[in-house]
């Protein structure tokens, strides 16, 4: 499913990345940094602030980076994080329509 996301951003930085970051602090720091960006544009610009979509998909590349990183599956980690989604919008739904 992102296995061919996974390994274009694996060609570009792995190797730097292995020989380059020791800690998991780096990527922390970058997704943070990351979404810093997108917040500050969303409240100065709003949802339809110019780019916004470019700096999102930079905090997907820093994610695949990470998890390049970690040598982890980002297919099998996007669908475990898929299923917790779902199950999370279904509560929500679901205590929405009790109140």
């Amino acid at each position: 499913m992102l296995k061919e996301a996974q390994d274009a951003v694996k060609k570009i930085s792995y190797e730097a990345h292995k020989k380059e970051v020791f800690t998991s602090s780096f990527f922390v720091t970058l997704l943070t940094e990351q979404v810093g960006q997108v917040a500050e544009k969303y409240i100065d610009e709003g949802r339809f602030g110019k780019d916004i979509e470019v700096d999102i998909g930079d905090i997907i590349i820093v994610s695949l980076a990470y998890l390049n990183w970690l040598e982890k599956d980002a297919t099998e980690a996007f669908k475990k994080s898929l299923e917790k989604h779902e199950k999370a919008i279904k509560r929500f739904t679901e205590q929405k329509e009790r109140q």
